[in-house]
């Protein structure tokens, strides 16, 4: 069965890393756990925007065309 998790790594600020675990410490989580949550609700915010603007822009012509390959 092919696992549904994989690794994110990546070098942080030390200060940052600090201040995650203690906000991570707080809420009873790991840093993991927190920053995924983070991550997670950043990313629907991130889908949400762009969704309203897909939906606000339909029909108008600055909106690309997705089958034109690119901007001109």
């Amino acid at each position: 069965m092919a696992s549904d998790k994989a690794e994110l790594r990546g070098l942080a600020p030390i200060e940052l890393v600090k201040a995650l675990d203690a906000l991570a410490q707080a809420d009873g989580l790991d840093r993991t756990e927190y920053v995924n949550l983070i991550l997670d609700l950043h990313v629907k915010r991130e889908v949400h925007k762009t969704t309203v603007r897909m939906r606000m822009l339909r029909g108008n012509p600055y909106l690309a065309d997705p089958h034109a390959g690119g901007l001109e």
